[in-house]
């Protein structure tokens, strides 16, 4: 899987791209088909703004995002999102294969 973390228009410690990039593989866990992930940590005015992307297989792009004026907070609730997007769509797909076709 590729990983991408982006900062902009704020200086964050180092240990924040290495917490983001371990988290990023976490989430393999909860979809094994993600091709590549990417993580863009910014800070707007007061708020501080993340937003994950996942490419998984066949096309699809998911995209959690969140704003809080705590880093902490605006990192675990994107995070949360995501996960719940992974498992939606793995769970999605899982049942679309399991359907039997249709009998004429």
């Amino acid at each position: 899987m590729q990983k991408q973390v982006s900062i902009l228009h704020h200086d964050y410690p180092g240990r924040v791209r290495e917490d983001v990039e371990l988290r990023l593989d976490h989430l393999l866990k909860f979809h094994e088909r993600i091709v590549s992930s990417r993580a863009l940590l910014e800070r707007q005015n007061e708020d501080h703004r993340v937003e994950l992307v996942c490419n998984v297989g066949h096309g699809a792009v998911l995209v959690a995002d969140a704003r809080k004026e705590a880093f902490p907070a605006a990192l675990d609730e994107a995070f949360d999102r995501m996960q719940a997007l992974l498992i939606r769509h793995r769970e999605k797909h899982q049942d679309l294969r399991r359907r039997t076709p249709r009998e004429a």
